[in-house]
């Protein structure tokens, strides 16, 4: 009998519940979608039986999941500039699928009513907390990112093409993922390593896609960069006088609000700026969501969208970063390319302790197995797995690359990029192959090294040239060993009976360029045979050494006669110990494509040489000590611009013949009238002679800040150049035609240089902007005449828009 009525009450417990055990099984999933482009929405907002705190949005990718102990009976989503959709649930509530339709009608303008605009007033918090909410004021962190790139064609008449070749079918046309690991000490303290890379075609690919490729880590600095633009944070200090913002919808979750908020940039604001939608939680009044993009578009149109996440710690930060980059018209009109990049963050670990003297000299660094992970690791470490499109693109485009030697092509770029063609063993340097100045005119020749091909560690190679103008052969040939790859450290044998241009820099850390003017209006030059050892390393972290011990035979090819020694003497013997150093506090280094690339110099870089003459070493002529150094910076100031500035100086204590002097700082030239950085643009290049100095070159561009006309839209550069120097110490006589001035009054220049006044459409991918530059000359160096004082040049650019 007490079994029975137990039995009665827990049966009758069991009726009252089973409705809320039944309610509490609804769950409700779904996508939501454009209905033109198929394209997932992110970050939609969906409504249940029209109650807003019964309400989600969808993650970055589209999608939504929702679960309710009670009846949902409605579905309504919206999303900012689409049109409403209410949808009646039934028993299928798995799957759903949600298509808007893209309204024709702007957003919302702000209403003006009595009071701030209330988005205005959220925007203010959300400024005045950014500081805390930057994930990278954090004092440490460490997560892992997983990276997937795909590249596909737009175009119906490219897609049919392919199809009709077989190639791809239902595939992408490149596909790229990636695994990393990013550690970070506050305040700018990053190591990011590439645990796995794989790419399409390519067995052993020595690069890899990052989270940070084509935006930031986080949505909080005050300058966004999209393809070497910077473009104005809606949310930093000072923005409420340059965007429109608009309050679009309110959301719930949980306890706290969503704001979602769209921005724009003011009428009639000259500035490089943004539109989107940012998503703020009130809690900590933190970016939730955004989504960004250019509000001018150019040739290449870049979407980026970040959703962030609240950690148990008390922190928002980055969950995943989305970006679409799309080349509307390339290959060809009517046709496009769409770059599509997904990074998943997970296992985070804020402030833990992190010792930052471990980490390499490169912020973002390869492992040597990062190739070879098998499929069983790749299936661990994706977020989700691969889709049959993926699938396809490496089963087919992996037969491609093998069959058509994608890794020798990709052997080819990484030695383009150092000014090097590979021809099986050996390495055609075009610095050396490809010679053209005033003196010599052009130089048939060859220049050419072994490569790891033939010598892992060692290097061996040569060049050899005839002038076409000065009809004299030039030749030499060199030996490298490289001690350690990670400390840079080399040594070397050099010889070489070559030209070598007067006043020329001593700095042993060459740029490599594919063309430098200056080099082209050289005419005045030394002939050497010199033979030299030298050693390069790296040390204390941020700064690069090279030493150096130099005997060369030296020649003038000019009429000159050097009265310092006993007897005079035309030719002379300079025998010397060099040691340059190059500091750039730091500098972020990322290895990628076989080499080490500076990516990002923050702070100023400082260049110092010093030179010892050693007289009566090795047949040496000369004591004497000569130092110069270089620091240099190029800054962005947020509505400001970008600012660039050089100062350089020298010394040198004893008398000197004149190739060894100072001079060559000048750039003017009537048949190459083309701006020459760091140069004086109204000066010829051997105008002036100093062994001490002090030159400035400062520039400022302004972009396309002060002026905007519809699509013309001219960059504006401001420069001004000062230049003092002296000569104390002069022994040799100054023959006709051999004419020099001494700097020891100041030298002044001022110009003014418009980029961009024309352009022309490159491959669709871009503009080639063509510009002029007008420089005064003015100070103790001044000529009567105006015109002579004017020089006019051209210069060349290219853009995205």
């Amino acid at each position: 009998m007490i079994l029975k009525i137990c039995f009665k009450k827990y049966l009758l417990l069991l009726c009252i519940l089973f409705p809320v055990l039944l309610f509490g099984q609804v769950r409700i999933s779904g996508t939501v979608t454009d209905e033109a482009t198929k394209e997932p929405l992110a970050f939609a907002s969906i409504i249940f039986n029209n109650d807003p705190k019964q309400g989600i949005t969808t993650d970055i990718n589209g999608n939504f999941q929702y679960s309710s102990s009670k009846p949902v009976t409605t579905l309504k989503c919206s999303y900012v500039g689409y049109q409403d959709v209410v949808m009646q649930i039934g028993s299928n509530t798995q799957n759903i699928s949600i298509a808007l339709q893209f309204s024709a009608n702007e957003l919302n303008e702000v209403v003006i009513t009595p009071g701030e605009n209330p988005a205005n007033r959220i925007i203010r918090k959300v400024i005045a907390n950014k500081d805390a909410n930057n994930p990278e004021n954090l004092s440490s962190f460490i997560y892992r990112c997983y990276n997937k790139v795909t590249f596909d064609l737009k175009g119906q008449k490219l897609k049919d093409s392919i199809e009709a070749k077989n190639i791809l079918k239902d595939g992408h046309i490149f596909m790229m993922e990636s695994v990393t690991e990013r550690r970070y000490v506050s305040p700018d303290n990053s190591e990011e390593v590439v645990l796995a890379t794989k790419v399409s075609g390519f067995s052993n690919p020595s690069f890899a896609s990052l989270a940070t490729d084509m935006q930031p880590f986080s949505f909080y600095d005050d300058n966004i960069p999209f393809l070497n633009i910077n473009y104005l944070n809606p949310v930093s200090r000072g923005s409420l006088n340059k965007y429109r913002f608009t309050l679009q919808d309110t959301l719930y979750a949980n306890r706290d609000t969503v704001y979602v908020i769209s921005y724009k940039p003011l009428p009639r604001k000259n500035f490089e700026g943004l539109t989107g939608l940012l998503y703020i939680n009130t809690n900590k009044y933190a970016i939730q969501n955004v989504t960004a993009a250019p509000y001018e578009k150019g040739k290449i149109d870049l979407r980026i969208q970040q959703q962030y996440v609240y950690t148990p710690e008390g922190y928002w930060f980055p969950q995943q970063l989305d970006y679409a980059m799309e080349l509307n018209n390339y290959p060809e009109p009517g046709s496009g390319m769409i770059v599509e990049g997904k990074s998943y963050i997970d296992s985070v670990a804020i402030n833990t302790p992190i010792n930052k003297r471990d980490f390499r000299v490169e912020s973002v660094w390869i492992k040597e197995d990062a190739a070879k992970k098998d499929s069983i690791y790749w299936a661990n470490v994706r977020n989700t797995p691969l889709e049959s499109s993926d699938i396809t693109t490496y089963r087919v485009i992996d037969s491609i690359g093998q069959k058509n030697n994608f890794d020798g092509l990709l052997t080819l770029m990484e030695k383009m990029v150092k000014g090097r063609v590979p021809v099986k063993f050996l390495d055609i340097d075009i610095g050396k192959t490809l010679v053209y100045n005033k003196y010599e005119g052009f130089r048939l020749g060859l220049g050419a090294y072994t490569n790891d091909r033939l010598f892992e560690k060692v290097e061996l190679g040569g060049f050899f040239g005839y002038g076409t103008k000065d009809y004299e052969w030039k030749y030499g040939a060199s030996v490298n060993y490289e001690l350690s790859e990670k400390h840079e450290f080399t040594v070397g044998l050099k010889y070489q009976d070559n030209i070598v241009e007067v006043g020329e820099h001593t700095f042993k850390f060459p740029e490599f360029s594919y063309y430098d003017f200056r080099n082209v209006i050289a005419s005045r030059f030394d002939r050497i045979r010199e033979e030299s050892f030298t050693t390069a390393f790296r040390a204390l972290r941020y700064t690069k050494w090279n030493v150096s011990l130099s005997h060369a035979k030296v020649t003038p090819k000019y009429e000159y006669v050097f009265s310092g020694t006993n007897p005079q003497t035309f030719r002379y013997t300079n025998t010397s110990l060099g040691v340059s150093m190059r500091f750039a506090y730091k500098e972020k280094i990322v290895q990628s494509f076989g080499q080490r690339v500076t990516t990002d110099l923050p702070y100023p870089v400082l260049y110092v040489n010093y030179t010892r003459g050693l007289g009566g070493f090795i047949e040496g002529d000369f004591n004497y000590n000569k130092i110069e150094a270089i620091v240099q910076h190029t800054f962005f100031t947020k509505n400001f611009g970008n600012s660039t500035f050089r100062a350089e100086a020298g010394y040198i204590d004893k008398p000197l013949p004149f190739g060894l002097l100072f001079t060559g700082e000048g750039s003017y030239d009537n048949d190459v009238k083309v701006i020459i950085k760091n140069t004086f643009q109204t000066m010829t290049p051997y105008e002036f002679l100093s062994d001490r100095y002090v030159n400035l070159f400062t520039s400022h561009n302004f972009g396309g800040l002060l002026f905007k006309a519809g699509s013309f839209q001219p960059h504006i550069s401001i420069h001004n150049n000062i230049g003092w120097g002296s000569l104390e110490n002069t022994a040799f006589q100054n023959p006709q035609n051999f004419d020099y001035k001494i700097k020891d009054k100041l030298y002044l220049e001022t110009g003014l240089q418009l980029d961009h006044l024309l352009k022309m459409n490159y491959l669709n991918i871009g503009y080639l902007g063509l510009g002029a530059g007008a420089f005064y000359r003015y100070g103790g160096y001044a000529y009567d005449s105006f015109n002579d004082n004017l020089a006019l040049k051209l210069t060349a650019t290219f853009s995205i828009k």
